[in-house]
């Protein structure tokens, strides 16, 4: 990008601005007048299903560490995302789930990117070395016709 250089008067002194010259992608603004609206959101949803037996039917896009801040201690840990494209209303939509159950069994067993799934949520199941309880899941792949 190039730059433009402005002198400025204030007060009787004189200074030098640097200026960003226009961008190229602004001088065809115009065109998004008519552009065409991708069927792909970017806007991640995190799927949280309430209930026992909620799914969706979807392809495995990938993994991707986010940073978030534990509720434990406040301290920011990263966590093994897992993310999802499912259609909805002709559209691709997006979604992810960091459940260390499911991320657990999509990376242990090397799943594809592109892997059509059902994902279904069974619950939550008290846990046997702590008194905490996790989330349940059954992924079965999906035979495309």
């Amino acid at each position: 990008m190039n730059t433009e250089k402005l002198t400025q008067q204030t007060a009787g002194k004189s200074s030098d601005i640097m200026l960003a010259a226009t961008p190229e992608f602004l001088q065809n603004a115009e065109s998004l007048d008519t552009a065409t609206v991708s069927a792909v959101d970017l806007v991640v949803e995190y799927w949280s299903p309430e209930n026992a037996g909620d799914k969706r039917r979807c392809f495995f896009y990938g993994f991707r560490n986010e940073t978030v801040m534990s509720p434990d201690n406040g301290n920011e840990i990263d966590l093994l995302t897992a993310v999802f494209v499912r259609r909805e209303n002709g559209n691709n939509v997006f979604f992810k789930n960091s459940s260390r159950r499911l991320t657990g069994v999509l990376e242990s067993l090397n799943i594809a990117q592109g892997t059509p799934l059902e994902i279904t949520y069974l619950g939550k199941k008290r846990n046997k070395t702590n008194a905490f309880t996790s989330d349940t899941w059954s992924i079965r792949p999906l035979i495309i016709k």
